[in-house]
């Protein structure tokens, strides 16, 4: 018999005029698609260990919904697989954590932890997947929060009988990004996290005093990319770390740095 699993979830919109006029049609829809690609995107990454950037790419796996309930902004979802993911458990708790944790780090909180022994496993041996995952997801999500935007109102995304985590205008500052600085400046600190594969991961900044995703340019110069790994290395053992990097930062709406675009590094 063929594998079928499924796990409930729950969008409300609250807030504004939505108890007294309903939701906008066109910025509600506008919304609840975002979310929908949102969700395809996390829902992926979570059955297929891989990050990709089209919603419909989504195989072995569904979500749909029911018809809203009446007198309320409330859509019923059912996230439906059909075989078992790549190295994930197929667990109602894995998967809500794994969307909490997605989805948290792609709103704003870097450090997201997780509940979940999967998750927390995830996130020690390759941290870096979700920082591309929440890249991924940011188109999606600045449509998701058109609602948010425009008529005041926040939505919360829920399993039974609990909420994983909720929208409003401090997610939508971070999702909303402003148009990249095309100048390159030097920043100092160290690498905390690598992906080998990637060679993406995270660093902490000295100017910025806490740890940013570091993505390399199309242009990085591949001929210093061993520092990284060196910088890594003595991170672990608190030995000489420090590299100077080139680059540009990401930044969020309310100009907090979402990420540093790397076009080079070397030894500080």
């Amino acid at each position: 018999m063929d594998l079928e699993q499924s796990f409930a979830l729950k969008l409300r919109f609250k807030g504004g005029n939505v108890d007294e006029a309903g939701l906008d049609l066109y910025d509600g829809s506008a919304s609840f698609h975002g979310f929908a690609r949102a969700l395809q995107l996390t829902t992926h990454a979570f059955l297929n260990d891989e990050t990709v950037m089209r919603a419909t790419a989504l195989k072995g796996a569904n979500l749909s919904f029911s018809a809203p309930r009446q007198g309320s902004v409330l859509f019923d979802l059912k996230a439906l697989f059909k075989r078992k993911p790549k190295s994930a458990p197929l667990n109602a708790d894995t998967y809500y954590d794994f969307t909490r944790v997605a989805l948290e780090r792609a709103t704003g909180n870097l450090q997201a932890t997780a509940n979940s022994n999967f998750v927390q496993q995830k996130l020690a041996a390759d941290e870096p997947f979700f920082d591309e995952l929440s890249e991924k997801l940011e188109g999606s999500l600045q449509q998701a929060h058109r609602s948010i935007d425009n008529e005041g109102v926040f939505v919360s995304l829920e399993r039974p009988r609990s909420t994983l985590l909720v929208f409003d205008q401090k997610t939508s500052s971070w999702v909303n990004t402003r148009d990249e600085n095309p100048t390159t400046i030097e920043f100092v600190g160290n690498m905390t996290r690598l992906n080998t594969r990637t060679g993406n991961g995270r660093a902490y900044i000295n100017s910025l005093k806490k740890i940013v995703p570091i993505k390399k340019s199309e242009n990085f110069n591949t001929g210093n990319k061993g520092w990284l790994t060196w910088s890594l290395h003595g991170d672990n053992l608190s030995t000489d770390k420090d590299l100077i990097f080139t680059g540009r930062k990401i930044e969020s709406a309310s100009g907090e740095t979402k990420r540093i675009i790397i076009d080079d590094c070397k030894k500080k």
